[in-house]
């Protein structure tokens, strides 16, 4: 049977129904009318806003068309920011993520004010010796940023309006009351001294900012950045040191520009700690540092750490040209030039063709090319193989050979030095005594096994045959003479290194130096820092210490015996 609902049960359900369905109604009457209300308030507005913004779009345009046409300020270098300086309170991961993938051929010249951008400078410092060869000081170090540089507007530099814009940030910069502010403001004012060309005043402001007691790590790592670009590299690294303290030793990317620039003085000892460190805070995943840590490797003659450094980046950075190229070369200048045209090739086809990757590769074609032809001179002609294979880079190198010194160089690197001896020693036998990568290599693994009459004796068969191709020798000998009182031999060692180094290495200057005083030779000792410190100006660059150096070594020379 079918149920039928009662009457008085109908009606309670009807009334219910349109209770519900007036409130519904309501609610939604009320939403539409605020909306409304809403709409009519902010109609004015917007339209006031939008002619504004109009207005502003317009002046921001033709303030940028006119700034392009001047200097760029001052800023974090790849930093080093300002090498190849978003306000300090933007470093996060995506910042930084962002100004590593940045980069600058290594011809760019780094300028003050390219904060924020990883800048590559042409370093003048290394002459990379990659197993094989001497190349020459052309390679870029990469240096981080975390600023970028206040936007200026174009002025006519007329001195009346250059005079009253500098006592406008004076007076702005005496008035502020929050630190950040005082800072960003005098990081214009220097940005506009450059722009003015008036270096001199601008590094004077900024070793006064490196001189305050504040705890800022960013930017005294800033204010590194910016004097490496204005040359000034021994307060820059004053300004690295500040920062990573003040952040106790956790700033990777101060210490890799740090490590940038000590490298480029010839520190090489303090330059690979510091990018040592950069890699570890980064869980050996920073490719700037890696790269870098490489050009050291070349720099000092050790060509397979250089190698696994660069592969090393390029497994971090696959679009890192700079790694690319050097390790291409680095192939081929040790033996395997097929291996370093791969690698121009896995990199065009990832990246894009490139005239210089045209270049490198023609180049290494050339070089092989030329030790094919000159094998079958030798072989033609009975010709000496050995005065034949010195003669040419790189060099040339069989299959055994390449082998045995490639297990050595594994060994060594694992730190398995008595085993990469014996390797090493296989390599030498197998050519009667003398292969300049093993000689060089071998002496680097009998150092840390403390065989140092080894070691000398291994670098002495080097220079005697090789030396102009291998400076780098020379140096390391020098080093374990003076650590055995030699000192005359000592500076011999010196002297034939910074003869083949040239200009490209002052800091050798201060070694000889330090080795004359030592030997009583104080007229010496003064005139090869007085050479230092010409060095050093005609790079636009004059350390303060090294004043005071020659202050006292003039003092000492002059008084009574």
């Amino acid at each position: 049977m079918q149920y039928r609902m009662p009457a008085s049960e109908r009606l309670i359900n009807m009334m219910s129904t349109g209770r519900a369905l007036r409130l519904s109604l309501s609610l939604t009457l009320m939403l539409i009318s605020c909306v409304v209300m809403t709409r009519a308030q902010m109609r004015p507005m917007s339209s006031v806003t939008v002619g504004q913004r109009e207005t502003a779009n317009k002046q921001r345009a033709a303030s940028a068309q006119t700034t392009a046409t001047k200097a760029a300020p001052l800023s974090e270098a790849k930093a080093q920011d300002a090498p190849k300086l978003k306000t300090a309170s933007r470093e996060n991961n995506a910042t930084v993520t962002r100004t590593r993938a940045r980069r600058v051929s290594p011809e760019t010249a780094p300028t003050t004010g390219q904060t924020g951008a990883e800048v590559k400078e042409k370093n003048s410092v290394e002459a990379s010796v990659q197993a094989g060869a001497k190349t020459q000081a052309s390679a870029a170090g990469a240096i981080d940023a975390e600023d970028e540089p206040p936007v200026m507007s174009s002025e006519a530099k007329d001195e009346t309006r250059v005079e009253g814009r500098l006592n406008i940030l004076r007076a702005q910069i005496e008035d502020a009351k929050d630190e950040r502010e005082r800072g960003r403001l005098r990081r214009m004012l220097v940005d506009y001294l450059v722009s003015l060309d008036q270096k001199h005043e601008a590094v004077e402001e900024l070793r006064s900012m490196m001189r305050e007691e504040r705890f800022d790590p960013v930017g005294f790592y800033n204010i590194g950045n910016a004097l490496v670009r204005l040359d000034d590299a021994n307060t820059a690294i004053d300004a690295y040191r500040k920062a990573i303290s003040q952040r106790h030793g956790n700033y990777a990317r101060a210490l890799n520009n740090m490590g940038v620039v000590l490298l480029r003085q010839g520190r090489w000892e303090e330059a690979q700690e510091s990018l040592i460190s950069a890699l570890r805070q980064e869980n050996y995943r920073y490719a700037e540092a890696s790269y870098n840590l490489g050009r050291l490797y070349a720099a000092r003659g050790e060509a397979d750490l250089a190698i696994a450094e660069w592969r090393r980046t390029l497994l971090i950075q696959p679009d890192h040209s700079d790694a690319a190229l050097a390790l291409a070369r680095a192939y081929a200048e040790d033996g395997s030039p097929q291996r370093g045209l791969q690698v121009l090739d896995q990199f065009t086809q990832r990246s894009g063709p490139a005239n210089v990757f045209n270049a490198a590769r023609q180049q290494i074609m050339k070089e092989a090319a030329s030790i094919q032809s000159e094998r079958t001179a030798v072989k033609v002609s009975n010709a000496n193989a050995t005065e034949a294979a010195s003669a040419l880079r790189p060099l040339q190198v069989d299959t055994q050979t390449y082998e045995l010194l490639q297990r050595a160089r594994a060994a060594r690197e694992g730190g398995h030095f008595e085993e990469s001896v014996g390797f090493y020693h296989r390599v030498l036998e197998a050519h009667k005594g003398f292969f300049p990568p093993a000689n060089l290599e071998m002496s680097y693994a009998l150092i840390n096994l403390k065989r140092t009459d080894e070691a000398i004796a291994s670098l002495s068969a080097l220079t005697a045959k090789e030396g102009a191709h291998y400076p780098v020798a020379y140096y390391h000998l020098a080093r374990l003479y003076e650590a055995q009182g030699h000192l005359t031999l000592a500076e011999q060692n010196y002297n034939q290194a910074l003869a083949a180094y040239g200009d490209t290495n002052p800091q050798l200057l201060l070694d000889l130096s330090r080795i004359r005083e030592q030997s009583g030779n104080i007229a010496g000792a003064l005139a090869a820092l007085e050479s230092y410190l010409r060095a050093n100006e005609r790079a636009g660059r004059t350390p303060d210490w090294a004043n005071a150096q020659l202050t006292r070594l003039r003092q000492k020379l002059a008084a009574p015996k």
